[in-house]
């Protein structure tokens, strides 16, 4: 499915590289790693990675869509690197909002060179950044989302989202990252769409150590809805697996509050001790969000969540 891109070769990954070493060891010079290396990133010589997750202080860390778009906007990496070598090899493990509106910025990278940068793109990269650095839990206009196609432009991976990663669905993250892209295309075409949010999240339970137990219903604008209700502090509930496993997300909105207790890193830790199989590395992320491996899922229903959740928060 390479044909699906010229400027830069997609590798879809089974599993996230582990560190610069090794991201070092399989790639060639002049490669690209999308949200798929568990490393601080940065660039490495002749590898960057665009990431936001290991190693950072995620509220003031860009999204991956927004470093890729200074450094093909700034310092016109790509147009630099492909006299080096052409196509770039990108790495992504899957396909979320942030890798495919980064992947669209290197492939497109010309359309971004000029002086204006593409004014409509520039909006969908920096609504893009607030929601994605704060887990989706960020307070906006809904029906601007709607109505500047921000919902319409990432509607494939909504519905891809629904599925869950699982073993051997490379072809699905290449085709949705490409479906994102074509709609990107159309935006700065003006033939944009418009998909209305018509989710209604649905509160499973609310504690009262500050924080709520949510049914995503597949979509990712749940928390947007929840945010415009005032929510910060969130157990999200993201799909039911086929396996009858779980993928959950943790998020700690209020990370200002000093006298917040909604401890991530504490309840991750419980979590995991109290899987099904608690040698296998099941629930990670940082300090603010975090969740269940996308892969092999949870074995905790929402009230098992729920029940740890307010034993670690009781305690100081």
């Amino acid at each position: 499915m390479s044909e699906m891109f010229q400027a830069i070769r997609l590798h879809v990954l089974s599993e996230r590289i582990r560190s610069w070493a090794e991201f070092e060891q399989m790639s060639p010079p002049y490669s690209i790693a999308l949200e798929a290396l568990d490393d601080v990133p940065g660039q490495r010589g002749t590898r960057v990675s665009f990431d936001h997750h290991t190693g950072v202080i995620r509220q003031v860390t860009m999204s991956a869509a927004m470093q890729a778009y200074i450094a093909v906007r700034q310092s016109r990496m790509m147009e630099r690197w492909r006299k080096k070598r052409s196509p770039i090899d990108v790495y992504v493990w899957n396909a979320d909002q942030d890798v495919c509106l980064a992947a669209f910025v290197l492939e497109y990278h010309n359309l971004l060179q000029g002086a204006l940068g593409a004014p409509l793109l520039r909006w969908i990269v920096q609504y893009n950044n607030k929601i994605d650095i704060c887990g989706g839990l960020y307070p906006v206009r809904l029906e601007d989302l709607v109505a500047n196609h921000f919902t319409w432009v990432f509607e494939p991976f909504r519905l891809q989202r629904k599925m869950g990663k699982v073993v051997g669905d490379e072809q699905i993250v290449t085709r949705t990252i490409r479906l994102v892209c074509d709609r990107l295309l159309a935006l700065l075409e003006g033939k944009a769409g418009i998909t209305p949010i018509l989710v209604q999240p649905e509160i499973l339970y609310t504690s009262p150590y500050e924080f709520v137990i949510a049914d995503e219903k597949g979509d990712p604008a749940s928390r947007l809805v929840l945010a415009t209700q005032g929510h910060t502090n969130l157990i999200s509930l993201t799909c039911r697996r086929p396996s009858g496993r779980y993928t959950y997300s943790v998020i700690r909105g209020a990370i200002y509050d000093t006298d917040g207790i909604f401890d991530v890193p504490r309840l991750i830790a419980a979590f995991q001790a109290a899987e099904d199989q608690p040698d296998k590395p099941i629930w990670g992320g940082s300090n603010t969000v975090a969740g269940s491996d996308s892969t092999l899922g949870s074995s905790l229903e929402w009230q098992q969540l729920r029940d740890i959740a307010e034993s670690v928060l009781s305690k100081p």
